[in-house]
């Protein structure tokens, strides 16, 4: 019975693998591709059947020629093609015609059309003067004339007048203009006629004219017409049922690949989405994959918690200085790519040392503390980036902010602080706790790192601590700057 069991799991297994999806897949892809190939068969058929059929229609143009020749052998002379001055078009010295119906040598083609029973004609190259569009009857499709004329042949019109005198197609004589050949269907006497045209030329391999010979293949067109009518119809059908089947089987596997797609899409864009991936209508090789991708979100879960509280300062709940790391170099790296500004602002608590030697550490530690919540509230509010730098000083990351914009800001953080009233009898500016700020700003470039705006700003927030303190400062870095320490501050190598 267990042997059994194992049997019938293993069994539901495979048919429930992607091996057998893929299988019944290729089964349906062969059923299709044996309809493709009978359809590209008989196009091939079809197209031998018309070569066929232009091989014969060259025969025939020999054979008319021949005809020509031998309906007047005295006067058969070299069998080039010619035209002369009395406007008619010859085959040695036999004159075919000139467009008149007095002069077409008509009996050749007639006999050509009673033995092989195809139509010809012959058609003399003439100027575009005096063209125009033939308009269309009951009985023939209208066409734009072309510069070949016909000036003898076996054809009459449906009303049984001889067509001697008319013009070729224009599209038909803009080929043969081209190529000197043209083979296909051609409306003549109203008829569709699948024909053959090869331009004639003179001794010295000029074009003086044009043959065709064609036969009337309406009803090979419709036989051929309604079989592909219904190979059509079939082909059809088959990729339909194909289509739908493979709908059907591939439907619930597909979507539980695009949830799958989606979900690791935004893992790849650094999102780590906070619920696992579930599919109710999955089964074998799919479910293993969901299983695998859950178990690696948990993981990446598990390391953005330690790496968001390796980057966190415990006291403050701010970025520390890996956090800051991180974050100075991607947005350093962001505006030297956008060619914007960034700027880069320290901090710190105005006579800190007084106010944690006389209110304790405890104390000092509230201070901290609610400086950094203003500077959260600023995050939140401005989209600025802020980190603590190392006991009471703080680093502020903007980006895309100038000089007056950065005034605003520090200003503004100045004045907030200032209004938590936190008392501070120690101080020499104030009554309560102040900061000083200072800020360094400039469009990243090459040459320049993080660091040297650290020291731009630095050295600003230097001098405001050795002026008035609670106060700010805001330098621009220039293009030759480096850094230069003199006695304990960091200055412009221009404000030495």
């Amino acid at each position: 019975m267990a042997s059994l069991s194992r049997e019938k799991t293993n069994n539901d297994s495979f048919y429930r693998s992607i091996r057998f999806r893929l299988a019944l897949i290729l089964c349906l892809f062969g059923a299709l591709l044996v309809f493709l190939v009978y359809f590209i068969t008989l196009n091939f058929v079809n197209r031998m059947e018309e070569t066929l059929i232009a091989s014969r229609l060259n025969a025939d143009i020999n054979y008319i020629e021949d005809l020509i020749a031998l309906s007047d052998v005295e006067h058969m002379g070299d069998r080039h093609w010619n035209v002369r001055d009395d406007g008619g078009i010859y085959l040695g010295d036999i004159l075919v015609g000139d467009g008149t119906h007095e002069r077409a040598n008509l009996d050749p083609f007639l006999l050509h059309e009673d033995k092989t029973g195809t139509f010809s004609y012959v058609f003399i190259k003439c100027g575009d003067e005096g063209l125009g569009y033939v308009e269309s009857t009951p009985n023939q499709k209208g066409y734009q004339e072309g510069h070949f004329l016909r000036v003898a042949g076996s054809t009459k019109d449906p009303n049984g007048n001889s067509i001697v005198g008319t013009y070729m197609d224009v599209l038909v004589a803009d080929v043969l203009d081209a190529e000197d050949t043209y083979g296909g269907e051609a409306n003549v006497a109203g008829g569709m006629i699948y024909c053959r045209y090869n331009t004639l030329k003179d001794k010295d391999g000029n074009v003086v004219g044009a043959i065709v010979v064609g036969r009337n293949i309406s009803e090979l067109q419709a036989q051929v017409r309604e079989v592909m009518r219904m190979l059509i119809l079939v082909v059809i059908l088959a990729v339909g049922s194909a289509i739908i089947a493979l709908i059907f089987i591939l439907s619930r596997w597909t979507n539980t690949i695009g949830e799958i797609t989606e979900y690791l899409s935004l893992i790849a864009a650094g999102i780590i989405p906070e619920d696992s991936l579930t599919s109710t209508s999955t089964t074998g090789e799919l479910q293993t994959l969901i299983d695998g991708v859950n178990s690696m979100t948990t993981t990446l879960r598990e390391n953005e918690a330690l790496r968001v509280k390796s980057e966190t300062d415990q006291l403050t709940g701010l970025a520390n200085r890996f956090g800051l790391n991180r974050y100075a170099e991607a947005a350093f790296e962001r505006c030297y790519k956008n060619k914007s500004v960034i700027a880069v602002g320290i901090m710190d608590i105005d006579f800190f040392k007084p106010f944690n030697d006389h209110y304790g550490h405890v104390k000092g530690d509230e201070c901290i503390v609610m400086i950094s919540k203003i500077l959260k509230e600023f995050e939140r509010r401005e989209g600025t980036y802020t980190a603590r730098y190392g006991g009471d000083e703080f680093i502020i990351i903007c980006e895309g902010r100038k000089k007056e914009q950065l005034a605003v800001l520090a200003e503004a953080i100045k004045k907030r602080i200032v209004e938590e009233n936190m008392t501070h009898e120690f101080s020499e500016v104030a009554d309560v706790v102040t900061v000083s700020q200072g800020y360094c700003y400039g469009i990243p470039a090459p040459h320049r790192k993080v660091g040297d705006y650290i020291h731009m700003a630095d050295g600003a927030l230097y001098e405001i601590k050795l002026k008035n303190k609670n106060d700010f400062h805001i330098v621009e870095i220039t293009e030759d700057f480096r850094p230069s320490i003199v006695n304990d501050g960091i200055l412009n190598v221009d404000e030495k």
